[in-house]
């Protein structure tokens, strides 16, 4: 005799009634993981002003920051310090820590000057910064899926110089630059997440969640990945270098954030946001696997550095290939358009990507027995 068929409500509740938090996971952390959970996340410093030449572009009537950045356009290098610089402190309030502006008490005028000149840098940002390959066209989103699936395989980030130099050829100092840089660039990445789940529907939004679910540790503090980030600090001994290196933290760092913050926080970019991540993700094991090969070759073996690197190189291709099948399975199925936007972003962050590790090769290249660099990668 067959068993009985439970109904929808029942198969839901069995489901879901179960906590997804792990046993235990809701009693206090073991004294180790409550200590490093004391530090602020995080590790940058209070808002204190905007800087001067943002206050001034801030300022501006339209025509005149326009004027502006028109003028700038002649020299790239000024140019691209100019946008991402100050997109980055404006990206600092969206994410809502203590470095960003307003974020702890409103102040509408200012905001909306705020977001005034966010609309304004990023309008520069793709119009006038960005630069994209040629994007073929595809009759639905299961041909774009299986194009995806190449892209992240194949495009100029996956192979860059930059990796194999630090495997290679990297001074222990440049490597622990390196980290500091990535840990940056890394720093908020379950917010990033956690702002790409919205405004996504069904499969899209299964597996954009379950990749936040991982970023935070399953419900176990411990294995938050930004936990493993300040495993590395304290390992290192590295929380006061890192807030002394950021005054340091070279423009051309922020490359892919911009690109990324400028993405998830424009809801009409949104499907871009989602080829751009896809892309990010398949960087991580490649890249990864060269840099704990670079860690090794300097004797870097503590797995507390190591953890986050480590972790990921078996996390993150899974992640990966979920992006790319969320697309696949995804209904309602999506408008052409969608369908360019999602291969635009992967596009948009492919090259930027490039940009930002051809500056850095460079940047590492030219560290002068470690020492600061300025924001322009020159010796401080």
């Amino acid at each position: 005799m067959s068993a009985p068929t439970k109904t929808a409500s029942e198969s839901a509740i069995k489901q879901q009634e179960p906590s997804s938090l792990s046993a235990g996971s809701l009693k206090p952390p073991a004294d180790g993981t409550a200590r490093l959970y004391e530090r602020y996340w995080p590790p940058v410093p209070k808002f204190e002003g905007f800087d001067a030449e943002l206050v001034a572009f801030m300022s501006a009537s339209a025509e005149e920051q326009q004027a502006l950045l028109a003028r700038l356009r002649g020299d790239t290098e000024r140019h691209g310090r100019f946008v991402h610089r100050h997109l980055a402190e404006v990206y600092a309030h969206w994410f809502g820590y203590r470095d960003g502006a307003f974020t702890r008490h409103t102040d509408d005028a200012a905001e909306e000057a705020l977001f005034a000149t966010k609309i304004r840098l990023e309008r520069e940002l793709f119009d006038h910064w960005s630069i994209s390959d040629a994007e073929p066209k595809f009759a639905d989103q299961f041909e774009a899926a299986d194009y995806l699936d190449v892209v992240a395989a194949t495009n100029p980030g996956v192979g860059h110089p930059l990796f194999a130099y630090l495997r290679d050829e990297a001074t222990r100092e440049q490597l622990e630059r390196f980290l500091q840089c990535e840990l940056i660039r890394n720093e908020v990445v379950d917010d990033e997440v956690a702002l790409l789940v919205v405004g996504l529907q069904g499969m899209q939004k299964a597996v954009a969640a379950a990749n936040l679910w991982d970023e935070v540790g399953r419900g176990k503090l411990e294995n938050f990945h930004t936990y493993w980030l300040r495993r590395l600090l304290e390992a290192t001994d590295g929380w006061d270098a890192l807030y002394e290196y950021r005054e340091s933290h070279p423009w051309f760092a922020k490359f892919t954030s911009n690109m990324n913050a400028a993405l998830l926080t424009r809801p009409s970019r949104k499907m871009m946001a989602y080829g751009c991540f896809l892309v990010f993700e398949s960087w991580v094991e490649p890249h990864f696997v060269n840099i704990l090969d670079g860690l090794t070759r300097v004797g870097i073996l503590d797995d507390e550095v190591r953890i986050y690197f480590t972790a990921h190189v078996k996390i993150d291709p899974r992640h990966s290939r979920e992006l790319s099948d969320g697309l696949r399975l995804q209904r309602p199925l999506l408008s052409d358009q969608e369908v360019r936007d999602v291969v635009h972003g992967a596009h948009l962050a492919s090259a930027a990507g490039r940009r930002q590790f051809d500056h850095m090769l460079t940047y590492l290249k030219s560290m002068n027995g470690g020492k600061p660099m300025n924001r322009e990668g020159q010796s401080a």
